[in-house]
């Protein structure tokens, strides 16, 4: 990166403000030419203060881990990227993204990018969103190969049930959504809502 992010970019604090999330992956510029998806994790919160003392005094990258799964529901194929973040190694920072890429828009532009790109960033913010810490990982071909089959099967499900006339993201959303509770400490589900800039397709 060209220029230290020492912010969140104004829309990405204004899509997680508006959905209420407290971490999700938006398509970006980060060096004011190409477009790539990064993860942004709203830090806040008296429940996130050791996690944040530890990031600002690891100036090196954190362990991290990324699962995905693909959950087929009734009405919309939906996508979910669980980040681990281990700030502590008995207690890592946890959350889930959920994506309906079959709508389009920023959801279907994430896991397109992150299937081509060559890095992943990950950016930490704290209650106003001022950068904590921030670091980016390599992908190799069979990670952007697995973000492409988890694209792909999504689509796929999605024209099916969209045959049937049943497609509706939010609804789709909503059956996963409800299931979901925050555990104290860390957080364990948040969603991304379908905002932000998009790039061209």
């Amino acid at each position: 990166m060209t220029t230290p992010m020492k912010r969140f970019p104004e829309f990405v604090r204004e899509s997680m403000r508006a959905a209420g999330a407290s971490a999700t992956c938006l398509p970006v510029r980060l060096d004011g030419e190409h477009w790539e998806t990064a993860f942004f994790f709203h830090v806040a919160g008296p429940e996130c203060k050791e996690d944040r003392r530890l990031m600002r005094k690891n100036s090196g990258p954190l362990p991290v881990g990324l699962e995905t799964d693909l959950i087929e529901t009734e009405h919309a194929a939906v996508v979910t990227l669980r980040p681990e973040v281990y700030t502590r190694e008995d207690d890592p920072l946890s959350c889930e993204i959920l994506l309906t890429p079959g709508e389009g828009g920023a959801h279907f532009e994430a896991l397109k990018l992150l299937s081509k790109q060559q890095r992943m960033c990950w950016f930490f913010g704290d209650q106003a969103f001022w950068m904590v810490h921030s670091q980016q990982l390599p992908l190799d071909d069979e990670q952007r190969k697995g973000f492409e089959e988890l694209l792909r099967d999504a689509l796929k499900h999605d024209t099916m049930v969209r045959m049937t006339g049943r497609y509706d993201s939010q609804a789709g959303l909503g059956e996963i959504v409800r299931h979901y509770e925050l555990r104290a400490g860390a957080l364990r589900s948040e969603y991304a809502a379908n905002a932000g800039e998009k790039p061209p397709s």
